[in-house]
């Protein structure tokens, strides 16, 4: 039977991985941080170890000896400079502990959730030997990703075998609080106008499989970049309308509307105390472009892309499915 350890494994990407492992007979071993909603988690044949990605010793302690693999799905995905700090503890140094105490522990294979954001932004299309401009950009996350993934460079330099995944924009089942929040808003009628931009649509099912897939048959130090439908907001807001019968909506946000109401949702944060709904980061992120091609991961990892009609069903059905689609 393989072995694998699991970071994440109580997010969203997480979720899905561990369930496509335990189906296909891994024995799967989860952290969780003490604080974690174990709810989805449970429903599967797992084991659960406590502890921090920035807690060094509470890795080595659950990080079983010469596992097979070790999927390192755990990120902080934060949009508001406020998170800055925390947010390089986690994706930066957590990452370092992670690759170091894999290294100690003998892990066979060591799998890198990174993200198209290591990359940075480009307006041509993005492979992967694209030079990555992300120290450059004004987001933390972006920068945050890929120092996290010079950490794992420096691993594999040191001995460790580590593939590096990059997916995109990720949509599926046990999702609650990423593109979900787009179906909720159109579900809820709470969608005053749409954002300019476009996004690189992915099903969680293919990431989760391009992961396995990648113990197997990725190439040490490689990156792939797991691309997806190319939309702009516009086509995903309107096929979300579409499967559940509303109007839809023609009005897309200019740049600058956009960016002026930025101050506004920044104070209302300082009054509500809680994360702005509009933030420079957000802005940034909806608002340059992003192309990639996804041959490279087709070629070597078996990887196949589901179209954007289905990920966004499948993602309403779970919602709906789990009474979250609100009034």
């Amino acid at each position: 039977m393989k072995t694998a350890f699991v970071t994440g494994g109580t997010g969203f990407l997480g979720v899905n991985l561990i369930r496509q492992l335990t189906e296909a007979g891994w024995d799967v071993t989860a952290l969780h941080r003490k604080s974690s909603n174990l709810t989805y988690l449970k429903q599967f044949e797992v084991t659960l170890k406590q502890g921090a990605i920035t807690d060094k010793e509470s890795l080595m302690a659950a990080i079983p000896e010469s596992v097979d693999a070790v999927f390192h799905v755990a990120a902080n995905t934060a949009m508001w400079s406020k998170l800055n700090d925390q947010q390089y503890q986690d994706n930066v140094i957590g990452t370092r502990n992670m690759v170091e105490v894999a290294l100690a522990k003998k892990v066979k294979r060591f799998i890198h959730t990174s993200s198209i954001a290591a990359y940075g932004h480009h307006e041509h299309e993005m492979d992967e030997t694209t030079v990555s401009n992300a120290l450059e950009s004004e987001i933390n996350y972006v920068r945050t990703k890929y120092l996290a993934e010079l950490e794992v460079d420096k691993a594999i330099a040191n001995g460790l075998d580590a593939v590096l995944m990059n997916p995109c924009d990720i949509m599926g089942p046990f999702d609650s609080h990423n593109w979900a929040q787009v179906i909720l808003a159109v579900y809820n009628d709470d969608v005053p106008g749409i954002p300019p931009g476009n996004g690189i649509f992915c099903h969680v099912s293919d990431i989760a499989r391009a992961h396995i897939s990648a113990v197997e048959k990725g190439r040490t130090g490689e990156r792939y970049l797991l691309g997806g439908a190319d939309a702009t907001f516009k086509a995903v807001f309107n096929t979300i309308q579409r499967l559940i019968d509303k109007k839809e909506t023609q009005f897309v946000m200019p740049k600058w509307l956009m960016k002026a109401a930025i101050p506004f949702y920044l104070l209302q944060s300082k009054l509500n105390g809680k994360e702005p709904i509009l933030t420079r980061e957000k802005f940034l992120e909806l608002t340059l472009p992003k192309h990639v091609t996804p041959k490279k991961a087709v070629q070597e990892l078996d990887y196949a892309m589901t179209p954007l009609e289905v990920s966004i069903r499948d993602s309403y059905e779970w919602l709906k499915k789990e009474n979250l689609l609100g009034s």
